[in-house]
């Protein structure tokens, strides 16, 4: 489509406008580029008229246009690469202990938000994908009680409910019992499958009134079938975006469903610039990596931000923040259990 010399040209436009916000003209370019001010120009006409850049409203420049920061980020991006500077103060930043996942997902999203200036989402391993290793209910009071479920061994949903009137504590040992049998080390998309069909069949079994038993298993489970999210730097969209996108990133369920269909299953990484259905994001940009979650599956790092992002630089903190990660959540799980199931 282009030639070397005018990619090489869109390349330095696109890198240098990311970091300085100003229009670029063929003089700027010549230390980088060896052909003459008047080549450099005619191949920027080139581009301009290919729709790869812009005029500048203000001056002689030029600046990328969407279907140039798309083009960078399809044939020059290198999601591969790490900055020293960036590993050094992840690195330094994830130096303490983890006592929970939760803990150190939001630590990972807020680094990425502060260091970026964007909005920076994480999505634990996805629900359908998890399985529950662990079922209990402690009673707190005459009447209510905690449910705590265990997915993957390690994450934990705990759930509190006002227990029925009629319940007997022989009544909550059966609802333990009955997740028990039927429920554990099961895939959350098998649950959902076996509370709608299995379930009624199974409680008419064990309680004389039915419905206010499978009421409290939709309370207790529901939770399961939602997207873990981990988002931080709503506020920096204001800057770059505006009141919609700030609301639509308040809804969580609705940003991890965005997410999810900006990467693909069959994909680790993935930059969408100006290319989301979502109204309040179709402007943007969105890049996902994957990471491991070791024993578990893979999550999701993504940042949202300006179609006039730093490209590399935010590919490169995604790269190195999955990469700690990784290390970090291999420590945490190995040292909860050594008796993990293989991922697939």
């Amino acid at each position: 489509m282009i030639t070397q010399r005018q990619k090489d040209i869109l390349d330095l436009i696109v890198e240098t406008f990311t970091k300085t916000h100003e229009p670029i003209g063929s003089k700027s370019l010549q230390k980088f580029v060896a052909s003459s001010s008047a080549t450099i120009r005619n191949d920027m006409a080139v581009l301009e008229k290919l729709g790869l850049l812009e005029k500048a409203h203000t001056s002689s420049g030029r600046l990328p246009s969407p279907k140039g920061f798309k083009y960078f980020a399809e044939h020059s991006l290198n999601p591969a690469s790490l900055d020293e500077q960036d590993v050094y103060q992840v690195m330094k930043a994830f130096d303490f202990e983890i006592f929970r996942l939760d803990d150190l997902l939001k630590k990972a999203s807020k680094l990425l938000a502060d260091l970026t200036d964007y909005t920076a989402v994480i999505l634990d391993v996805e629900p359908k994908r998890q399985k529950l290793t662990a079922f209990d209910i402690v009673k707190l009071s005459s009447h209510d009680a905690l449910a705590v479920l265990t997915l993957d061994e390690a994450s934990s949903i705990t759930v509190q409910f006002a227990i029925p009137k009629n319940f007997l504590d022989s009544d909550l040992e059966t609802v333990i019992q009955i997740v028990r049998e039927r429920f554990l080390h099961q895939t959350v998309l098998d649950i959902h499958y076996r509370l709608r069909t299995e379930l009624p069949q199974i409680i008419q079994k064990y309680f004389l009134r039915t419905d206010n038993v499978l009421d409290l298993f939709d309370h207790i489970f529901n939770q399961i079938f939602q997207e873990k999210v981990f988002i931080s730097g709503k506020v920096n969209s204001l800057e770059f975006a505006g009141l919609k996108t700030y609301q639509f990133l308040e809804n969580l369920q609705s940003v991890a469903l965005e997410i999810r269909q900006s990467l693909p299953e069959e994909e680790i990484y993935r930059v969408q610039v100006a290319e989301s259905s979502e109204a309040s994001l179709s402007g943007l940009t969105i890049i996902s990596q994957r990471f491991l979650i070791p024993y578990r599956g893979f999550g999701v790092l993504s940042i949202i931000g300006p179609i006039d992002l730093n490209y590399q630089r935010t590919v490169s903190l995604l790269n190195v923040v999955s990469r700690v990660l990784a290390i970090k959540l291999g420590d945490f799980y190995r040292y909860l259990s050594s008796n993990h199931y293989e991922v697939h």
